[in-house]
């Protein structure tokens, strides 16, 4: 099926998603999808072929693919409000966790789910590239974007990365507003839907943007405090877009 529910409205979209569904149990057969709509690959799919650019980025279980992207593309284009992209800088330390310096001045301490070794994890990397032939349409490493007041941040080719340098990726259900947060922001958007409301919150510039659920509102402007649940957070290697570890994330 190439993209076969493309010029329905959203309502009739929604309808079919759910005969489709109910079709593909019901006759037991393997079904061929082609979408762009992720909503569509995250609800229909069993298991989702993420490509990009021809190239096979990552071939999962939707929620996996969710909570778990192989690189930074996977993790940018799957999830509506995009993941939030944040530059660390810092190392590993002796007990294996990563102290970072990030949004300019807020010190973290990133704790990695299992056991890391960061200096076998590079070699392992650089063992996996050698082994890779060269092909005429090779990867590509991503761009990602970070959101500021006035611009928007864009990964410069002509900046130098080093080891130190990291990519925090952080859901935005996982930014929450909160009377003991450790985090003050300033509520630059506010667009709320009934159930939920998707902020954009300016922290030394920096736009991070956040969904919190219930009917409370929120108004431009307002001071708020915030916390980042410290669970499946994503480390990604800046120089390569691949993913470390998933872990915790302390802020100091």
């Amino acid at each position: 099926m190439d993209e076969p529910l493309s010029n329905l409205d959203a309502k009739l979209r929604l309808e079919m998603r759910y005969k489709l569904q109910r079709l593909h149990v019901e006759t037991g057969s393997t079904f061929v999808y082609v979408t762009h709509d992720q909503m569509e690959a995250m609800t229909l799919s069993t298991k989702i072929c993420l490509m990009n650019n021809g190239l096979l980025q990552q071939y999962d279980y939707p929620l996996s693919l969710y909570n778990k992207p192989n690189n930074l593309f996977c993790a940018d284009f799957v999830g509506n409000p995009s993941i939030n992209s944040i530059e660390a800088t810092g190392k590993q330390n002796q007990d294996g966790n990563f102290t970072f310096q990030i949004l300019k001045d807020k010190q973290v301490t990133f704790i990695p789910e299992k056991p890391l070794n960061m200096q076998e994890w590079r070699t392992s990397q650089n063992n996996t590239l050698q082994e890779t032939v060269d092909k005429e349409n090779k990867d590509e490493i991503f761009k990602y974007h970070i959101q500021k007041v006035n611009e928007e941040y864009e990964m410069d080719d002509d900046v130098e990365i080093i080891d130190e340098d990291f990519v925090l990726g952080i859901r935005p259900e996982k930014i929450t507003v909160d009377i003991n947060g450790k985090l003050d922001a300033y509520v630059d958007g506010s667009m709320p839907t009934g159930m939920e409301s998707t902020l954009k919150l300016n922290i030394n510039n920096f736009i991070l943007t956040s969904v919190v659920f219930g009917s409370q509102s929120y108004v431009i402007g307002d001071t708020v405090h915030i916390s980042i649940l410290p669970y499946d957070i994503l480390l990604y290697d800046r120089k390569s877009g691949k993913l470390i570890s998933s872990g915790s994330l302390e802020i100091q």
